[in-house]
């Protein structure tokens, strides 16, 4: 059933980094106006600014007023994961950071959103045995909300990148009757590196110890012949995937070694190093260079022209902190279509939602 939209769906961005619910939202079909916006890091705001000439209305979320702020439809926040990722720390509730999303669920039993869309790492499913996860949820439901979870692969949307994170959303009762929510599955869309490629950027050159490696595992280079001592983690490959074409692929330093993937599958998640070296950006053998920018965004689904104006190691930080724009597009697609069936959406009338 199709439903008319009276109105654009106003959603409220927390923990919004550099807008990457944002990116995907204004892609939709459905009209959608931004009404609240929150981050507290300061260079993220500057790429926010540049891209959608706006500032943060707020930056630390634990001094927001939950009671002042604007009427809006969607909670949307990728609170932060370090928490519950198995790369971190994995203290959850206990590392401050984990906390905001008690300060979230503040902001919704106050604001009562028809809808709340949260995405953090795959992980936190499984942190502290699922008690972590379904605290969220039970609290979700204490305020009367159905919930739906589920982990989605960015590479069933169009992405050359196979980014498993995790999706909440929850409807609340007294707006929905009888909510059958199903996630998206994607499409037939199978996006490989090589697709993303930017030939010609030369951007980021990769050291003389990098040349060194890559003679190294192509076979071009005895290990007797190196010019310095590689760690023990280094002397060869950690792992080399299926159909991999060692002089045309990409490595990639790991904690536990380095990796090799095929330009024709698509790369694990794409992350940085706390320290955001260079050293830890994916390299390209054939090309004798790291990716670069934007093949990153490509990798993350941002467009070519989303700009960056600060320095590149923290411009790569924030894209690899991003939600991916076109996962959430297909979500809030489908989130719209239960929006839009609920009458106390659209029986409110205009005025009352004034921009």
């Amino acid at each position: 059933m199709r439903h008319s939209q009276i109105r654009p769906i106003r959603y409220a961005e927390f923990c919004a980094g550099i807008g990457g619910f944002r990116m995907g939202i204004s892609t939709s079909k459905y009209s959608s106006v931004c009404v609240y916006k929150n981050e507290i890091d300061d260079k993220c705001e500057k790429t926010y600014f540049d891209n959608f000439g706006e500032l943060f209305d707020s930056k630390d979320i634990f001094s927001v007023d939950s009671c002042a702020l604007p009427k809006f439809d969607v909670l949307c926040s990728g609170f932060p994961c370090q928490p519950f990722s198995i790369a971190g720390s994995r203290q959850g509730f206990l590392d401050n950071r984990g906390k905001i999303i008690f300060k979230l669920l503040e902001i919704i039993s106050v604001c009562c959103p028809p809808v709340v869309f949260l995405e953090n790492v795959p992980n936190l499913a499984r942190h502290e045995r699922g008690d972590t996860l379904s605290k969220i949820i039970n609290e979700l439901e204490r305020m009367e909300y159905s919930v739906f979870t589920k982990i989605i692969d960015s590479s069933e949307f169009g992405l050359p990148q196979s980014r498993l994170r995790l999706y909440i959303v929850a409807f609340r009762n007294n707006e929905f009757s009888n909510v059958n929510f199903s996630f998206p599955t994607g499409n037939s869309t199978r996006k490989t590196v090589r697709d993303i490629l930017n030939h010609g950027d030369n951007s980021i050159p990769i050291s003389n110890k990098w040349h060194e490696y890559i003679d190294l595992y192509t076979n071009k280079k005895n290990i007797e012949a190196l010019s310095f001592a590689p760690p023990k983690t280094r002397i060869k490959l950690e792992r080399k995937a299926a159909d991999c074409n060692l002089d045309d692929c990409i490595l990639q330093i790991r904690s536990s070694g380095i990796r090799a993937y095929s330009l024709d599958g698509q790369f694990p998640t794409f992350a940085v190093s706390n320290s955001g070296g260079g050293a830890m950006i994916p390299v390209l053998t054939k090309e004798r260079r790291h990716i670069n920018l934007t093949e990153m965004k490509r990798l993350m689904g941002f467009g070519d022209n989303f700009v960056f104006t600060i320095n590149r190691t923290d411009s790569i930080k924030q894209l690899a902190n991003a939600v991916c724009p076109p996962v959430i597009h297909e979500l809030f697609d489908d989130i719209t279509k239960v929006l839009l069936s609920s009458a106390e959406f659209n029986e409110s009338p205009m005025k009352s939602y004034a921009v």
